[in-house]
């Protein structure tokens, strides 16, 4: 199915448009809402809101840039919203449980580690390297997530930031780098003696 064709089935409210429009985009979606929320059941309940806005707001595609480029807008921006939301209402569930337990550490035991030996480290690594990517400024992590780990080009990457292909290619360097300094000093067995 074509993109004109896909979107005018949308537009006409056919099932077989629809299923079509999730099954070619969600693996996409999801993996794209993953690397900004870090939580793959969080990333796969906002896949169904963002596949929501698209089909409620197909009506508004002007064709300036390819579907898949606005979908990816949508996803994005839907992500970082997602964010913001965990994040006020994580700093409300601390206010909370500061008030209501005013004298504990909130320093909870650290969890047996459920994976033995080097599976484990690969984990951690992971999870580091994921809590670095959400410390990353904005458009750096949003250039950074979808060159790495959604395969864009910089130019579409430029399409879908509404920016130019030099500011893509800065975003990005300045992405890495950013990643360097966090990242170094959790994995000294990388660093030169």
């Amino acid at each position: 199915m074509t993109d004109p064709e896909l979107i005018q089935g949308v537009l006409r409210r056919d099932r077989n448009a629809f299923q079509y429009l999730v099954n070619y985009y969600q693996k996409q979606v999801i993996k794209t809402a993953f690397y900004f929320l870090g939580n793959m059941e969080d990333a796969e309940d906002l896949s169904q809101e963002i596949f929501l806005d698209i089909i409620h707001s197909m009506k508004s595609f002007k064709n300036s840039s390819s579907l898949s480029t606005w979908i990816y807008r949508i996803t994005v921006n839907k992500s970082l919203n997602q964010v913001k939301k965990n994040r006020r209402k994580g700093i409300a569930v601390r206010l909370e449980s500061l008030i209501r337990h005013p004298f504990e550490t909130g320093h909870p035991r650290e969890a047996e580690p459920s994976v033995a030996g080097d599976h484990y480290e690969e984990k951690e690594k992971r999870e580091l390297m994921h809590a670095a990517i959400r410390r990353l400024p904005e458009n750096q992590r949003i250039a950074f997530v979808l060159n790495k780990f959604d395969d864009q080009s910089y130019k579409q990457i430029a399409e879908i930031m509404g920016v130019g292909l030099p500011a893509v290619e800065s975003l990005i360097h300045r992405a890495k780098l950013n990643l360097q300094k966090h990242l170094l000093p959790q994995f000294s067995e990388y660093q030169k003696s």
